[in-house]
């Protein structure tokens, strides 16, 4: 059966790909901003380092078999031979496990673990990578795995972060191959059902990644609080228009749960907290209308318009492409991370971000997928936590994990 691998495992790699055994785990549930964690200052020494191991990312080892390789000296991959990533999440009280270690997991010689994302171009998917390759090249360290015994991991996803019906026909084929564990970004929650049911059919162990979803037969979600975040955002951009005014939001999907919840929490902040800021409008990008018309439709219907939220990366950067070209005091307030938003926050343009931590995300999802594939138990939730960047702290190097 023919597959689609969209271009992150090198041409030639993929010469072998091991199975492993999955059993299931279950856990309990905390959520929390890393705005308040202590680990901040532990997460890497310098923004260098951290974008040298994306620049370096395409040239990681996926699978084993790589031509030249010897069983008893490996060819250190890209992540092993450069500075490691200080990955940090906020440590809970009560949670069963420490996601930034894989110290104590015990997996058989060459089980693979399997990655479906909702894209592949994002720096935040990116970044994710990143952080997953760093756990999977950490874990056959410290099992002393070389050569065909070493874990291997895929990373796949679609071309288009919408495409939910590509992302399908995906989760399928590599649910037919039998991985460890899965590890799953969903575009719409409402189509993976029949894959989540195929999964438990066939004993692999679903960890759910960035965007959740409402099922019972999934071993753990790791991502953030997006409604907390969503609120977080709010008061910012009160903040920014002195917490009175028309205000509107542009999202991404309007089926995705990270989009849904982030405009829940946003709304629910403003109608609870700041009677004199009216949201007027909310825009999905899978609508009718591209983002740069819905923008300036948004402008030219409400002349008052005094700030907007935009709920990713994407929308984020499209919005800023609009106001760049406007003479407009609107303050907006974007999430993720990108340059396009580092030099408009540093200009004025754009009061400030909601950033996510990917790199630690992505070495959580491993951990938690591993753990599951060995039979032990995960949190219902693990936490990768965000943080409120703006013209006081975006070239903060203490927060280097936060930009991608």
């Amino acid at each position: 059966m023919k597959r689609k691998i969209a271009g992150i495992l090198l041409a030639g790699l993929l010469a072998f790909s091991g199975t492993g055994c999955a059993q299931n785990g279950e856990a309990a549930e905390n959520s929390s901003s890393v705005s308040n964690s202590q680990s901040v200052s532990e997460s890497t020494s310098n923004s260098q380092s951290v974008s040298e191991s994306i620049s370096n990312s395409q040239s990681v080892e996926s699978t084993s078999g790589v031509s030249g390789e010897s069983a008893t000296t490996p060819t250190p991959t890209a992540t092993e031979t450069k500075e490691r990533i200080q990955v940090s999440i906020p440590q809970k009280e009560g949670m069963q496990a420490d996601y930034t270690s894989v110290e104590g997991i015990q997996l058989a010689p060459g089980s693979y673990l399997a990655v479906v994302a909702k894209d592949m171009d994002t720096d935040y998917w990116k970044a994710v990578k990143v952080g997953a390759q760093q756990a999977i090249d950490e874990l056959n360290a410290a099992l002393n795995y070389t050569g065909e015994d070493k874990i291997t991991m895929t990373f796949e996803g679609t071309a288009d972060s919408s495409d939910a019906e590509e992302q399908s026909n995906t989760i399928d084929l590599v649910i037919s191959e039998n991985p460890g564990a899965l590890c799953l970004g969903i575009i719409d929650m409402q189509t993976c059902k029949t894959q989540l049911e195929m999964a438990a059919e066939n004993g692999i162990p679903v960890i759910i990644v960035d965007s959740g979803v409402d099922s019972d037969l999934i071993n753990s979600f790791c991502g953030i609080d997006n409604r907390a975040a969503g609120a977080e955002a709010a008061r910012k951009l009160c903040e920014a228009i002195g917490d009175a005014g028309e205000i509107a939001i542009v999202a991404h999907e309007s089926t995705t749960q990270t989009s849904i919840e982030r405009v829940e929490g946003f709304s629910e902040e403003i109608a609870q907290n700041h009677p004199n800021v009216t949201i007027v409008q909310t825009g999905y990008s899978d609508g009718e209308q591209e983002i740069s018309a819905m923008v300036e439709g948004m402008m030219q219907q409400y002349p008052q318009l005094k700030g907007v939220f935009c709920t990713n990366q994407q929308v984020s950067n499209e919005t800023l492409a609009v106001l760049e070209t406007k003479e407009t005091a609107i303050k907006m307030v974007g999430f993720d991370y990108s340059e396009e938003q580092a030099e408009a926050i540093a200009s004025g343009l754009q009061y400030g971000t909601v950033s996510q931590n990917p790199y630690s995300l992505g070495y959580a999802m491993i951990v938690a997928a591993a753990r599951a594939a060995a039979g032990m138990t995960n949190d219902a939730f693990v936490d990768a936590g965000y943080q409120w960047m703006d013209q006081t702290n975006i070239s903060s190097e203490e927060l280097a994990i936060y930009r991608y």
